[in-house]
Order: structure tokens, then sequence, then C-alpha cells
């Protein structure tokens, strides 16, 4: 039994109710029955880790018939994760499925949010709770670049604090998913932080910043504060010139696309209808 080291009520009284043993066995019988709710309730406790946690999907739910079938057991599951989820002010993205595949997914997550959520007010902890919630490998690592490092006069979009710069690859070709990311950057951003998602090229790179030797000589120091400076001035100029890169085929689209034919003209496109 988990609860084996629990102590019972009557062991609590003052000693002088143990002169009489007739007495002191009758006192533990009543208080037997208190006994056995504590135990129920610290067996239930302990069980509480595997049946809302994220071992939760290892075992048959406790409430769930044996019969009950197999959309029974994956929904007891989905809301048993939903339900831990609430705990963190958290709600599972709309594109996660609502079947095994998906249970797999929230568990994955549940087992990773805990030590991920107390690091979440720093950058590097909302970045690796941005790419577990979307599941993005590390060569396809997004990068937050926090605005106040970049020197020289007001940048554009004063009132932004931040912009995350997310590799567009195929997961994010999806409209519907590039909006839960950036639904997913204005909730669970830091409430002081006000953050602008850009998708960019999959090949794009942000400079490396340098690094100062463990010994340097002062031309090494004077070398080091120049690459500083440049690397400064190459943020602020990838700031000013920012644009988001959505490939043309994952565009959003009225209609039909100009490129396949269509003679409507679209702003400038050129192609006018004739009356030919």
């Amino acid at each position: 039994m988990a609860s084996a080291d629990y102590t019972r009520l009557a062991q609590y009284l003052p000693a002088v109710y143990q002169d009489d043993a007739a007495s002191f066995a009758q006192i533990d019988a009543f208080l037997g029955l208190a006994d056995e709710l504590n135990h129920a309730y610290l067996e239930r406790l302990d069980d509480l880790s595997l049946v809302l946690g994220p071992e939760a999907a290892l075992r048959w739910p406790t409430d769930l018939p044996l019969d009950a079938g197999r959309d029974a057991l994956v929904d007891a599951y989905l809301s048993a994760y939903d339900e831990v989820a609430t705990w963190a002010a958290f709600a599972f993205p709309a594109s996660w499925g609502l079947d095994e595949a998906g249970v797999a997914q929230r568990r994955t997550f549940l087992a990773k949010a805990a030590r991920i959520w107390r690091r979440r007010g720093t950058p590097r902890g909302f970045l690796d709770w941005f790419c577990l919630a979307f599941g993005i490998a590390a060569d396809a690592r997004p990068y937050l670049l926090e605005h106040f490092k970049v020197p020289g006069p007001q940048i554009v979009d004063p009132e932004l604090t931040g912009t995350l710069f997310v590799p567009s690859t195929s997961q994010f070709s999806d409209y519907r998913r590039r909006h839960e990311a950036a639904e997913f950057v204005d909730w669970y951003a830091p409430a002081h932080v006000l953050l602008r998602v850009c998708w960019t090229h999959p090949d794009f790179a942000v400079p490396d910043p340098p690094v100062l030797p463990a010994d340097p000589t002062p031309e090494q120091v004077a070398a080091f504060q120049a690459a500083v400076d440049l690397y400064r001035a190459d943020l602020r100029a990838l700031l000013c010139s920012i644009t988001s890169f959505i490939d043309h085929a994952n565009g959003i689209r009225i209609w039909e696309c100009i490129d396949e034919g269509r003679s409507i003209d679209r702003l400038d496109v050129g192609h006018l209808p004739s009356e030919d």
C-alpha cells in the first residue's frame, strides 16, 4: 500500500488514554472509521499522478467500463490531458488531432511542460515552449531578437519589443498553422513583451555574435569591439528591412491564381478582361 507510513489517529492521543487497554481499544476502533477514509484519500492522492498526469495514457481510466471501446478510451485520455493543461492555463492547438496520435502528442508535451513552464518568461524558455508546442526540430529553431539590444535611433514600430523569426518550413505552409503560431505568441509571451512573428526563408540565418578570446590582446579587444558594432548594425538593418517570406504556392489567393490563367486584373497585375 502506498500509504503504509500512515499513523493511526488514536496514536496522536495523549498517553493517558492508553492506561486502560480496553478503553483505548474502543477509542481506536471508533477512530478507525476515520482512518479508513484517510487511507482512501491518501491512496487517491498517490494514484493522482497516474490518473491526471503525463502517464495517464499508460493505464485504463478507473471510471471507464472495460467494454467502452476505442473511441471512448481516446476521449477519456484527451479529457484527462485537457484538464491537466488547464492547470497551466494552456489550451492545446486546434491542429492537434483528436485521435491516438493526438493523445501521444499531448502526453509528450505534458511530460516536458512543467520544466519548461518555469523558464517561460525568459527568451530561451519561451523559444523552448514554442518549439515544444509546434514540434519544431532543432535545425529549424526560431530566432528571437529583442529590440532593446539593437542600438541606434528608434526602429520601425517602436511599440514592439521583439521579433520572432520563424523559418517558413513545410509544417507552416498552411495558413491556419501560421495563424496558430501567431496566436501562440500573442497568448503566451510575457505580459510586458509585445512580439511580432516574421516568416523567414528556410535558409535564413542570423549573423553569429562575435566571441572574445579567453586571454585577449589589446588588438583582439579592439577587433572584438568593431565586430560587436558590425553585428549590431547588421541586426538593425535586418529589423528595418524585414518582410515575411511566404512561398508563392502557399500564399493567400482570391479565387484563382493569376499565374494559372485567370484573366481578371488583380491590382496592377496587368491582365485586364478583354471584350474580344
